[in-house]
């Protein structure tokens, strides 16, 4: 296990492509739409909550396209028909792969929230319960990387799903504005997904007046999200396997 997570981590560390989409296309949304929205506006602070703690959500998820890829050229250059010759379970294997993502979206977290704190005065009233809730994410969104790599045919199919999570999760889970300004329908679905969750659950450790979700819903709901993910990855793993050249 450790020697599959070592692995992984130095190919993401070579891979420079991931700079880009987990600090500099953020931090460009970031300064983007706090430009656009954050001049002349009675409270500030509370676009900068909504702005921060959304594109910290929004962009997690963009680290299923590099777990897509990985386990794609894995499969194509033979190394998982290797590993499956070797005595590491399943178990062992996947928990190889995901931590060094779920490493990964967690600084990714931290430095977009750094940021927010030095460039647009972002307080952190809770960092406990704020970096609690980013681990737990990045737990979920590389849960459903490998669940969506080992279905995949082609590295494409982890930017379609990527881009299918991300941007309907930002629209119905109010990533990207607040979320009691989106149509009642919008809302209805918006509730059921992790992306709202844990933006509104965010926004309760910036600020004091907080939401009013319930923090063990929210912590319930990434944990149902995270067995899915899980679920569905163990599911899909023999065909995965049969499909891997030797």
């Amino acid at each position: 296990m450790w020697a599959v997570a070592k692995m992984e981590a130095k190919k993401q560390l070579q891979d420079r492509s991931l700079i880009f989409w987990t600090v500099i296309l953020p931090i460009v949304f970031i300064v983007g739409f706090m430009f656009i929205f954050g001049n002349d506006v009675p409270d500030k602070q509370v676009v900068v909550n909504q702005i921060i703690t959304g594109f910290s959500v929004f962009f997690s998820v963009f680290i299923i396209i590099s777990i897509v890829i990985s386990f794609v050229k894995d499969r194509e250059k033979g190394l998982i028909a290797r590993l499956a010759s070797t005595p590491l379970s399943i178990t062992r294997f996947f928990l190889g792969k995901l931590m060094p993502f779920t490493v990964i979206v967690f600084v990714q977290v931290i430095i977009l929230t750094v940021f927010g704190i030095f460039v647009y005065g972002l307080e952190l009233l809770n960092p406990l319960l704020y970096f609690g809730l980013a681990l737990c994410l990045a737990i979920m969104v590389t849960s459903w990387g490998v669940a969506i790599s080992v279905f995949s045919q082609t590295e494409n199919t982890g930017l379609v799903f990527t881009q299918i999570i991300a941007f309907a999760g930002a629209i119905l889970g109010g990533l990207w504005m607040p979320f009691e300004f989106l149509p009642e329908a919008v809302q209805s679905v918006g509730k059921f997904l992790p992306h709202y969750w844990t933006h509104q659950s965010l926004i309760s450790a910036v600020s004091e007046g907080g939401s009013d979700v319930s923090l063990g819903m929210t912590f319930m709901l990434l944990g149902i999200y995270t067995a899915v993910g899980l679920l569905f990855a163990f599911m899909g793993y023999q065909r995965f396997l049969r499909q891997a050249k030797s």
